[in-house]
């Protein structure tokens, strides 16, 4: 019972702490975090000691929901939409733990070093759902991981640091997935090869 409490209690603090952050970014108080968590302030730092290790939890957390998703998208009976839509989610996520991963370089620590096993994952996720997508003519089958992780990687510091409304990012997005599909011709041409 206790161990259920406490991950209640710190599945809140995430949720609380997370809020509050998009609300008053880097001045967030510890106290405020705990009272919309409704815990109390020794039990928020019971859980994370300082605000540098609430934020490494918190965008620990959101790459853990990001596998998850992608752990439900590969057995999926759609691999032509799991690579788009994982593609996707990541690009989403990535606008909102901007201000988290702001407040963790600010304050020295390294974000990549820190989640470096979460990261391989992620990648190997990625390219299973890549893989997947070129098997059924999804994803064009020149395109390999290193360009699907530069596109990515572009397509995630504009929805980081650009100002763009929804609508944009997700023409944006169209726009690139449409060049990651075969076009008509090349997609007869492997027909007949």
């Amino acid at each position: 019972m206790i161990r259920s409490d406490a991950a209640r209690n710190r599945a809140k603090v995430l949720t609380a702490a997370e809020a509050v952050l998009g609300e008053q970014g880097l001045a967030a108080r510890m106290d405020e975090i705990a009272r919309r968590a409704g815990v109390g302030v020794g039990t928020l730092y019971r859980h994370f000691a300082t605000k540098e290790v609430l934020y490494a939890a918190i965008v620990s957390a959101r790459v853990d929901l990001l596998l998850e998703e992608a752990a439900r998208l590969r057995t999926a009976a759609e691999p032509q939409a799991g690579f788009f839509t994982f593609f996707a989610q990541i690009v989403a996520d990535a606008a909102r733990k901007k201000t988290l991963t702001d407040a963790l370089q600010g304050a020295g620590v390294d974000v990549k070093a820190e989640q470096a096993d979460q990261r391989a994952q992620m990648r190997e996720a990625l390219a299973d759902l890549l893989h997947a997508a070129q098997r059924v003519g999804a994803v064009r089958p020149d395109v390999g991981m290193s360009e699907t992780l530069a596109l990515l990687r572009g397509a995630s510091m504009a929805a980081e640091t650009g100002d763009y409304p929804g609508p944009v990012l997700d023409q944006a997005l169209a726009v690139l997935f449409d060049g990651l599909r075969p076009s008509a011709a090349s997609a007869e041409s492997a027909q007949t090869a």
